[in-house]
């Protein structure tokens, strides 16, 4: 009895793991076959602004086709970037989620007289 709960226990194991590993491999080869679809047909050479979500964090990104890439994450990922108004990633540095719109802003230092 106790050794048919063990070795009963070591099945459920090894098939959870290779069920996992099997979704991995999916995944990767998912994201490695987006990749390779948008190097092959996007063209675009102009700045990108993404919003995360429905969060107020924005992205800027070099051109679209970086923007696109970053969507292609494995299944794990949560980020997607959807195309918003460049006006959101003014000032933004490249590649730096920030709120949206703060980069717009600017800071003056005002002596007190």
């Amino acid at each position: 009895m106790k050794a048919s709960l063990i070795v009963s226990g070591l099945l459920v194991v090894i098939f959870v793991v290779t069920v996992s590993s099997q979704n991995s491999l999916e995944n990767d080869e998912g994201s490695q076959s987006c990749r390779r679809k948008i190097q092959k047909n996007c063209t675009s050479s102009t700045k990108s602004c993404g919003r995360l979500g429905k969060a107020n964090i924005c992205t800027s990104f070099e051109n679209d086709c970086q923007r696109q890439m970053n969507n292609c994450g494995s299944a794990a990922s949560t980020k997607f970037y959807r195309k918003v108004h460049s006006n959101l990633c003014r000032g933004l540095p490249k590649n730096t989620p920030r709120p949206c719109g703060s980069g717009s802003k600017s800071v003056t230092n005002k002596s007190i007289e």
